[in-house]
């Protein structure tokens, strides 16, 4: 497996039944929108308002991290996907950084993409130890783009299973779209687990 700090892509999961108006009309920032399948917690949501941060759109930096763990043990009926979007064009539109969980009690900065590289402590999150407070606030840092992204931008989208990637296929070619669309059950959550707590070995 890769290093996190070498990868070159960001992630966001968002339920499947958002795939149509995202690719209609963009990944927009939680402030703009209106009818969607909202996953996130309400408490959460509401702090995050009060940084303005419903004004950016997040992406975490792998996937299986600990936001994906626990949208997926809170929602097992529903099915998600995995969008990314490569590094280069965030740092190409000096997307924002938030090194370390914006919750995890510490003053928020918004980074600039260069500064929020070099600030992160990826052998930290290299460890993936949820069960440490430390290392799970690191986990979650955020790249944060600063308008909506378009689904021109996206450069794949990762799903879980076969009756999922037909129906984002089907989507991908309504919307004459050219992103890669992979079959990846190892791209989310153990469905009997939800919050991956701790990294094998």
């Amino acid at each position: 497996m890769a290093d996190i700090r070498d990868g070159k892509l960001i992630y966001h999961l968002t339920d499947i039944t958002n795939l149509e108006a995202i690719f209609s009309q963009g990944l927009k920032p939680r402030s703009l929108l209106k009818q969607f399948s909202d996953v996130a917690d309400a408490g959460i949501i509401e702090s995050r308002r009060t940084l303005r941060l419903e004004e950016c759109v997040p992406f975490h930096f792998f996937a299986k991290n600990p936001f994906d763990g626990r949208v997926h043990r809170n929602n097992v009926d529903k099915k998600f996907a995995l969008i990314t979007v490569l590094r280069s064009h965030a740092q190409t539109n000096n997307w924002h950084i938030i090194p370390r969980h914006p919750l995890a009690g510490t003053d928020i900065t918004l980074l600039s993409y260069e500064a929020g590289i070099k600030t992160i402590d990826w052998d930290t999150m290299e460890r993936r130890a949820y069960l440490e407070d430390e290392c799970r606030h690191v986990c979650m840092a955020e790249c944060l783009s600063p308008t909506t992204v378009p689904a021109s931008d996206f450069y794949s989208i990762y799903v879980p299973d076969e009756g999922t990637e037909q129906t984002v296929n089907a989507l991908k070619k309504r919307y004459k779209l050219t992103l890669y669309v992979n079959y990846s059950p190892n791209m989310f959550p153990e469905p009997e687990r939800g919050l991956r707590l701790q990294r094998q070995p």
